[in-house]
């Protein structure tokens, strides 16, 4: 298996967005082509693709944040495939995307989880993922 950032978005990774993202979140729109592209091209998130035999298997979201009270760095839309789940990818995302962020000599990394996923939970908890004591608030527009 492979995991590599994103450069360049091809039908096939738009095809693998099109498995992968209703695994994750069954009710948000697909993201064009376009807007992988602007991702990819960004500078400030990364994709992170896992892959074995030419199959994408997985994929998550890196996302640079530069604030007044410095470097901040969150992993979103951590989603491995149905049929690869339980093999090592997200374990692998995971891994890759710390060394990276650890090469940049940033000190931490947030992310978000939905208490459902369980699964998703104990993974971050093995690699050392502290549950912070936080509200996390949503105001959703229109």
């Amino acid at each position: 298996m492979k995991i590599y950032k994103l450069t360049t978005v091809t039908d096939q990774v738009l095809d693998a967005f099109t498995r992968l993202i209703p695994q994750l979140a069954p009710d948000c729109a697909l993201p064009t082509k376009k807007d992988l592209e602007s991702i990819v091209n960004s500078g400030t998130t990364l994709l992170f693709m896992a892959e074995e035999d030419n199959d994408i298997l997985g994929t998550l979201t890196l996302v640079f944040n530069k604030i007044p009270t410095g470097d901040k760095v969150w992993i979103e839309d951590v989603v491995v495939d149905k049929s690869a789940r339980g093999k090592g990818v997200g374990v692998k995302l995971m891994e890759f995307s710390i060394d990276y962020v650890r090469s940049k000599d940033i000190k931490s990394i947030n992310l978000t989880s939905s208490p459902d996923r369980v699964a998703a939970n104990h993974l971050y908890q093995k690699l050392g993922f502290v549950q912070r004591e936080t509200n996390v608030y949503r105001l959703t527009m229109g």
